[in-house]
């Protein structure tokens, strides 16, 4: 429809301006067969040439010219004519900005005036020289049966335009619905591939790191819930998701001896664990789409008071979805079982969150995830992975599929 409305009045105007340009013609051709006999009598000069003037300027009256005039080199009136019953039209005119007297060549323009379509004419006088030695100027009326016609053939025109733009826009438009549909659906496609790619990453690693893709899980859904109290963005709630399945990707260039340790590890076996971090960052780095989870990646070890890696990035400076997911991530590995460590009780895992608050953890994030540790722990701590996979599904579902208005390599842009 927008296109159909653009293109009628590119359409309509561009007729428009022919028909006009028609009677601009005209008006012009009659000035210059007139302007030879102008020329010798404004050349000579003299009470007897001005009579031949005005008696040139005449014909013109009854030619469609309500005013002519014709002036000398200096702008002085030398002969006019006007039609004696275009008074009022005459009075009209004379408040509208004329066309300069003085010109090196030709020109004409159109104006209506009321329901009057008047063609405004300056032409210059030379003699044999090519010397300008004067002017002649006049607006000539086009008369009711030019209107008339100029106006037929404008709506005529428009109308064949108009309807021709109609039934193509009808033929076109079930195509267009048919590619919409076949692109819509292949870019769904598209979107569940890039899921399941996402997902069966993060599950890899779930697998080799704990045997278990119960941390995954758990982790997403605390990040969409804590992301939805906090009123972000669909686009930010994207990257959480996408971060939280593959917040430990890297781990996947860990050795076993170091990622599956039973006990605390040393010095030298927790630098090569750090490691993780950047493996993870080039892992996603090689698609446009799955590097919408850096910023969880990179920083959610970062802690807020710039003591963590890998950068030492502190307080605003870590990105907000990091510095969410580095509170869910912590407190369900104190609520889970590891191969190092039981599980800890729900109070002991909260006091242990708020010891870290305003050192390890965003103080205003922590205060708002306090607040909801213990229903959501309730909530998802004794699901089973199928549980946990169905609403997972669900929430990937919403925000991923339902109400994704982003091209998908966008993921990154949040």
């Amino acid at each position: 429809m927008v296109a159909w409305t653009l293109l009628s009045l590119v359409a309509g105007g561009a007729i428009a301006y022919l028909e006009i340009r028609k009677a601009d013609a005209l008006a012009f051709g009659l000035a210059v067969s007139t302007s030879q006999a102008l020329r010798v009598h404004v050349a000579q000069g003299g009470e007897p040439h001005t009579e031949s003037l005005n008696a040139a300027l005449a014909p013109l009256l009854n030619q469609g010219y309500v005013h002519a005039r014709v002036s000398n080199r200096t702008g002085s009136v030398l002969a006019e004519a006007n039609r004696a019953d275009q008074a009022a039209l005459l009075a009209r005119l004379a408040k509208r900005e004329h066309v300069p007297d003085s010109l090196t060549a030709g020109s004409h323009r159109s104006l209506w005036l009321a329901s009057e379509l008047i063609v405004q004419v300056s032409l210059p006088l030379q003699d044999r020289n090519g010397n300008t030695i004067g002017s002649f100027n006049g607006a000539y009326q086009v008369d009711a049966a030019v209107r008339q016609r100029v106006l037929s053939d404008l709506a005529r025109k428009v109308s064949l335009v108009l309807l021709a733009i109609l039934l193509t826009t009808l033929v076109l438009y079930p195509v267009i619905i048919g590619l919409n549909k076949g692109v819509s659906q292949l870019s769904a496609e598209l979107m569940g591939s890039n899921i399941a790619l996402m997902e069966v990453l993060g599950r890899a690693i779930a697998k080799r790191d704990s045997d278990t893709d119960l941390h995954n899980y758990r982790v997403c859904l605390y990040s969409i819930r804590f992301a939805e109290v906090l009123g972000l963005a669909d686009q930010t709630m994207r990257v959480a998701i996408a971060g939280a399945f593959l917040h430990d990707v890297g781990k996947i260039g860990i050795s076993d001896t170091i990622l599956l340790k039973p006990g605390r590890l040393t010095a030298e076996e927790f630098s090569v664990m750090k490691t993780h971090v950047h493996l993870g960052v080039d892992i996603v780095a090689k698609s446009s789409w799955l590097n919408g989870a850096r910023d969880v990646i990179e920083f959610h070890h970062e802690r807020f008071d710039g003591s963590g890696y890998p950068h030492g990035l502190r307080g605003d400076s870590i990105p907000l979805v990091a510095r969410l997911f580095a509170i869910v991530d912590v407190f369900d590995a104190l609520t889970s079982r590891r191969p190092y460590k039981e599980p800890l009780p729900l109070q002991e895992a909260v006091r242990i969150l708020a010891e870290g608050r305003g050192s390890h953890f965003d103080p205003r994030l922590l205060d708002v995830f306090q607040g909801m540790a213990v229903e959501l722990h309730g909530e998802l701590a004794g699901l089973a992975e199928t549980g946990l996979r169905q609403r997972l599904h669900r929430q990937v579902t919403k925000y991923f599929l339902e109400r994704n208005g982003d091209e998908l390599p966008s993921l990154r842009g949040a």
